[in-house]
């Protein structure tokens, strides 16, 4: 073999356990930035899953005061919907809070926080009586589901009967 092959092959070599090398090092690194994602997916599946336990646990507090009449059912059923619509819910775990939602939805158009403040004595009155009144309509279906709520701390929910009632005008 001419000295000119031998130098040809041998840098062939270089050039081929070089490219070799770096290709070792991207796949490494590849490696390593995958096992980094799949732990980062881990802690946040862990902080998802403790934030959604945290929201259930918020849910059975505000539905206990609302069977202790600790707080008002707009406000107990706003809070429980706003916490609700945090979850990722089944169709038939959505048909749980759905007596919350549509007290929400019959009350959102009455002024709160700022609004209700600029409000007059007259219309603060009106609003009153007329939240008041759709709290009547929706009150045992309201009491009714935060007991159930309430009462599926700690076990496993029965499913067979939902949180759902239709009220209001027809």
């Amino acid at each position: 073999m001419t000295p000119y092959l031998q130098v040809s092959l041998l840098i062939a070599v270089l050039i081929v356990v070089a490219l070799g090398g770096y290709a070792l090092h991207l796949y490494l690194k590849l490696r390593h930035k995958d096992a980094e994602r799949k732990q980062q997916e881990a802690i946040l599946a862990e902080e998802l899953n403790a934030r959604r336990d945290n929201y259930r646990n918020s849910i059975r507090v505000i539905a206990s005061a609302i069977v202790q009449e600790q707080v008002s059912l707009t406000e107990g059923a706003i809070r429980i919907s706003m916490l609700s619509s945090q979850l990722e819910l089944s169709e038939l775990e959505k048909l749980d809070y759905q007596v919350f939602f549509q007290l929400t939805e019959s009350t959102s158009h009455i002024p709160i926080l700022e609004e209700w403040q600029k409000l007059s004595k007259k219309d603060k009155r009106r609003y009153d009586q007329e939240r008041e009144s759709l709290e009547d309509s929706f009150r045992e279906f309201i009491v009714a589901s935060a007991t159930k709520l309430v009462a599926s701390h700690g076990a496993a929910s029965d499913k067979s009967e939902p949180l759902f009632y239709s009220v209001g005008k027809e």
